[in-house]
């Protein structure tokens, strides 16, 4: 009886496999596909790549990329000392019969003298940039018959004529400014003002407020601290150059 009872009960393979292709028809769930029309997915983020800087100094600290890259200064125009780098920069002493020698006093620093100066840019020489500095800043040319002014001599290159400077030359990667001093001989005693033209020019701003003449000594106590030292130097090197020219040899 036992046996007939199982034998009862088993469901044979082919029914029950229709009973669960069945099952699984009623609860079947379709994936729809996505149509051809469909946006992509959006790709992920890149990694953005900071400039490289060309120039670096051991006091450049983690700026922005915009920051880093204003660091460049044509490697013409610069020198190096002690590991910093320094803008060449182009000093003209002019002096008159009597030895003095020309300065103004800065717009921006009253009560502060010095000589015309600027940077020396990539295809010029001290020489011609000093010339064109005098232009720029008092309005006195090389040549003119009306003052007489005459190129003399360039003092040689120096360390002694560095020092040291902030502001937008630091952004640049440049510790300061060495000074190139070109001699330049006016044959008066007239008062400058009479002749100097400080409006700036080709588009260049006021530098100077007002020009005068003043013994060296004077002109070093007056310019700004950080120069003395480069005009002191230059006052040294320049002496015999001027007593030269002036003796006529």
């Amino acid at each position: 009886p036992l046996r007939a009872m199982l034998k009862a009960c088993v469901v044979p393979a082919a029914a029950a496999a229709s009973v669960f292709r069945r099952a699984a028809a009623s609860r079947a769930v379709t994936i729809p596909r996505p149509s051809s029309s469909s946006p992509p997915p959006p790709p992920p983020p890149r990694r953005r790549r900071r400039p490289v800087t060309t120039m670096a100094t051991a006091s450049e600290g983690a700026g922005s990329a915009s920051a880093k890259t204003e660091r460049v200064y044509p490697e013409e125009c610069r020198v190096e000392m002690n590991g910093k780098q320094y803008r060449r920069c182009a000093a003209a002493l002019v002096f008159n019969k009597n030895g003095d020698v020309l300065v103004g006093e800065r717009s921006d620093r009253p009560g502060s003298w010095g000589m015309p100066q600027g940077g020396i840019e990539v295809t010029e020489t001290a020489e011609a940039a000093a010339t064109r500095e005098l232009y720029e800043e008092i309005g006195v040319r090389v040549g003119d018959a009306a003052t007489g002014l005459r190129f003399v001599a360039s003092i040689p290159p120096s360390d002694e004529y560095c020092y040291l400077a902030g502001g937008w030359l630091a952004k640049k990667g440049l510790a300061g400014q060495r000074l190139e001093f070109s001699l330049f001989h006016l044959p008066t005693t007239e008062d400058p003002a009479a002749f100097c033209d400080l409006r700036g020019l080709d588009g260049e701003p006021a530098e100077f407020s007002r020009v005068k003449w003043a013994r060296f000594a004077e002109v070093i106590d007056s310019v700004w601290e950080s120069k003395r030292g480069p005009y002191l130097a230059a006052s040294e090197a320049a002496a015999p150059i001027i007593a030269a020219c002036l003796s006529g040899e």
